[in-house]
């Protein structure tokens, strides 16, 4: 691959200008193989040399004293650009603001890899969950200003807001389902937005047929429809859509003209990157992420430009360019912990709103990572007391969020200790296929001596559960094939295992049927479907 990387280094002095889980299907395919695929493939892309900053001599800022953040630029952006070639990631954009200031903006590599064309500064690439952070600071703007509560309760907007629980319904609040402490299952409701195609409506009007897994307010759950709750019932208060207020209260007055939370947006930028899924040899972009339906926890896109405005505004207490945009208080607040995850002496972490919260040696540091499996992967960390951020955006999955993360880690060790002083990204890949050894499951094999199954007749029909919808099992040429509840056209095929207990083709886990006295099948039971909050039990429709 030819080189074409470019970059900026930032002088201090100068002011910045305006402008899910993961697939199903990634737990076949282990992620060491993909990584090796790429290394082995030889795409590196270099950087012209680094413009320095003429600035007296280094002391890290653990020796008692302010880090000069701009001696330290050499050294990240040769580890910087030593990460990116290594790692096969395609496109990537870096910036690190300090005092208000850019010291440092540097794009990498291309933002398609058949045209070569290169990363610029607005480039714009899908931020997925660091959205979050953004519907957090949304509602930290209209605390600031009165209009809501971070304690309100959601049914005092939403009187029609309905959860398993009467009690949760009644009293769970933004602050709750901000920082994922509401009892709502992790991920739940992903599956009715990926898998199953269901609009944003119809998968608030099923909420009530999603079990709560954890206890409420002292238990902790990552939870997409928690944030996306939030984003619309805070517009609803604003009578806006969420789309249109985030962009009229953070948007706009941060000057971050090249940012929105709509799909259509991010797909009609004549400047934007393609994405890069998991996949072996010679990237291929795949189809881009359409999250409007989850918009407030993954829908929002940028550039580089606007995202060194977004980070300015964090880790400059809500002021950006002389204005106030969000009030200090409540953007503070939206930094600080509301469930612990976990301490220990001088370190811990836990979950802000909107942000993930870390205490590092008596040093505060936030931070919210995106991922979407079809490639794309993205980090901002903010360091409130020094006034600093990072933000990385990439265009590759998972090999995006190996690097993004290392880049993070890096910058603190350097910041705080002068040196890089662990190779962060071996750490990441270790990480990330723990991350995918956790998410395997294995295929079931077929007993020695199964059963026959009965005539194929006998199970088909429509089956129903009241969370999923319906589902159909038809017989097609001597195969059953179940095609989903809600709006999915594309079915899955089974295949005989034992007796009246089936196998999916491609997954190979099992769906068994339940037998009754009658001519067919009562009820059918899916393995893909069993899930914390929600069982994979489905009767016959008009039993």
């Amino acid at each position: 691959m030819n080189p074409q990387a470019k970059h900026t280094v930032v002088r201090a002095e100068r002011k910045s200008k305006g402008e899910s889980r993961m697939s199903a299907t990634l737990r076949f395919l282990p992620v060491f193989l993909v990584l090796a695929a790429v290394l082995a493939a030889g795409c590196t892309q270099q950087g012209s040399a680094p413009q320095q900053v003429t600035a007296p001599a280094i002391t890290p800022a653990g020796a008692g004293q302010a880090a000069d953040a701009s001696q330290l630029i050499p050294q990240f952006d040769a580890y910087a650009e030593k990460t990116f070639n290594q790692s096969g990631v395609v496109g990537m954009a870096v910036a690190i603001v300090k005092d208000d200031k850019v010291v440092y903006l540097r794009t990498f590599g291309v933002k398609n890899a058949t045209t070569k064309e290169p990363v610029g500064p607005d480039t714009r690439f899908q931020l997925a969950s660091i959205s979050k952070s953004v519907t957090g600071t949304m509602i930290a703007e209209m605390v600031g200003n009165g209009e809501l509560s971070w304690d309100d309760t959601i049914v005092s907007v939403n009187p029609a807001f309905r959860l398993s629980d009467p009690y949760v319904t009644e009293h769970v609040t933004f602050r709750d389902l901000m920082s994922h402490r509401s009892g709502l299952p992790e991920y739940g409701a992903d599956d009715l937005q990926n898998d199953l195609k269901y609009s944003r409506q119809e998968i608030m009007d099923r909420l009530p047929y999603l079990g709560l897994t954890g206890a409420f307010r002292s238990s902790y759950a990552y939870s997409n429809i928690g944030i996306t709750i939030t984003g619309v019932t805070a517009a609803m208060k604003a009578k806006k859509t969420y789309e249109d207020l985030v962009a009229e209260r953070i948007f706009t007055p941060a000057g971050m003209y090249n940012t929105s939370a709509r799909f259509r947006d991010f797909i009609a930028s004549p400047d934007r990157v393609e994405l890069y899924p998991m996949q072996e040899g010679t990237p291929v972009a795949g189809p881009p992420v359409d999250d409007d339906i989850n918009s407030p926890a993954g829908g929002v896109s940028s550039t580089i430009n606007d995202m060194v405005r977004y980070a300015r505004l964090q880790a400059n207490g809500g002021s950006l360019d002389g204005k106030q945009v969000v009030n200090a208080s409540t953007l503070r607040e939206s930094h600080s912990p509301q469930y612990i995850k976990s301490y220990s002496g001088a370190a811990m972490t836990g979950s802000g709103m909107g942000w993930n919260t870390f205490l590092d040696g008596g040093r505060s540091r936030i931070e919210k990572d995106g991922m979407f499996s079809q490639g794309t992967a993205t980090i901002i960390t903010v360091w409130p007391e020094e006034k600093m951020a990072l933000v990385v955006l990439t265009n590759k999955f998972p090999e995006g969020n190996v690097v993004a993360g290392s880049l993070s880690n890096a910058w603190n060790n350097l910041y705080y200790n002068g040196r890089i002083g662990k190779d962060w990204y071996a750490v990441a890949q270790q990480e990330l296929q723990a991350f995918f050894d956790s998410m395997a499951h294995e295929t079931q094999q077929k007993p020695v001596n199964p059963q026959p199954h009965r005539d194929l007749k006998y199970y088909t029909g429509s089956y129903t559960k009241d969370y999923y919808g319906t589902a159909r099992v038809v017989e097609e040429s001597g195969i059953l094939q179940v095609y989903p509840p809600g709006h999915s056209t594309t079915p899955f095929a089974l295949e005989p295992y034992d007796g009246d207990a089936f196998r999916e083709e491609i997954s190979g886990v099992l769906v068994k049927f339940s037998a009754g006295t009658g001519a067919n099948a009562t009820g059918v039971w899916f393995t893909r479907y069993e899930a914390p909050g929600r069982s994979g039990a489905f009767i016959r429709a008009g039993m």
